[in-house]
């Protein structure tokens, strides 16, 4: 598969691209990224230096991929973070574009928008995201702030009831919703709605996370499924790779997660569906 990047990018570090790149190519993918921002590292790590990309840059990054025929090989698409909704609106022209000739192009939207009730995008961001790239997708991968703030419930949500009535409403193929309750403080969950059905898996909850999980179990998510395994197995093999991620890099101390020592571990989850 090719599939098309659009999210950020860091300098050092694996967040954005940097974190969803390595994952899809480790599983077979071929990746042309797009960067909405170059950051020297993730601004969690103090101020980064760096820039967004102007929409202009995008739209035409992408008119001369169209010009030049390349568009006819992207398989897939991937959309992460966005910096203004004039980015949002050239990834979805050319998103659009690629289903009029592909109706069924997997899309999977990954609506970066904050964690823990705090919004970390622009305010035109996530009316964008709404109504404008939402509407493409077949596959969304929101934290549990991320759904709240996309169907307008209050936070903190812990009514499983108002959860799945919120995954449902976005009316998107698949959803995968993290960072959800589990059934006691020492657990996080994932809930996953696919195929008329809905599943609800734990994991253990880190004290501190490094950055990147997100990208990593998005990335990580449509790259199995891509290989044709079905969304159930995708996503517990995707969560297990998180948190195979997620230990490697506490037992290390690492505070940036340990992707490219761990891709033979990658390879491995995904290889044994």
């Amino acid at each position: 598969m090719t599939i098309l990047a659009i999210s950020s990018q860091v300098v050092a570090g694996h967040v954005g691209n940097s974190a969803a790149q390595f994952v899809l190519e480790t599983l077979g993918h071929e990746v042309w990224a797009i960067p909405t921002v170059l950051l020297s590292h993730h601004p969690g790590h103090g101020t980064p230096a760096g820039r967004s990309t102007p929409a202009t840059e995008i739209e035409a990054l992408l008119e001369n991929l169209w010009a030049g025929g390349w568009m006819d090989q992207v398989t897939a698409v991937m959309t992460g973070y966005f910096t203004s909704h004039d980015q949002i609106d050239a990834a979805a022209k050319t998103i659009s574009r690629l289903k009029h000739a592909t109706p069924d192009l997997p899309v999977l939207i990954d609506p970066i928008l904050g964690d823990n009730g705090t919004v970390y995008v622009h305010e035109s961001v996530p009316p964008a995201l709404r109504d404008t790239l939402m509407p493409l997708a077949t596959i969304a991968t929101p934290n549990l702030f991320e759904l709240t703030t996309l169907t307008g419930l209050p936070w903190p949500m812990d009514d499983k009831a108002g959860i799945d009535d919120a995954a449902l409403s976005l009316k998107t193929a698949e959803v995968l919703v993290t960072s959800a309750p589990g059934t006691s403080p020492e657990t996080i969950a994932t809930l996953v709605y696919a195929q008329d059905e809905d599943m609800t898996f734990e994991t253990q909850r880190a004290p501190s996370p490094p950055n990147g999980i997100g990208d990593v179990m998005a990335a990580a998510y449509l790259a199995i499924r891509l290989r044709g395994a079905d969304p159930t197995p995708a996503a517990t093999a995707a969560s297990q790779i998180v948190s195979e991620l997620i230990e490697t890099a506490s037992r290390q101390g690492l505070a940036e997660l340990p992707l490219v020592g761990a891709g033979h571990v990658i390879r491995k989850i995904a290889d044994s569906l």
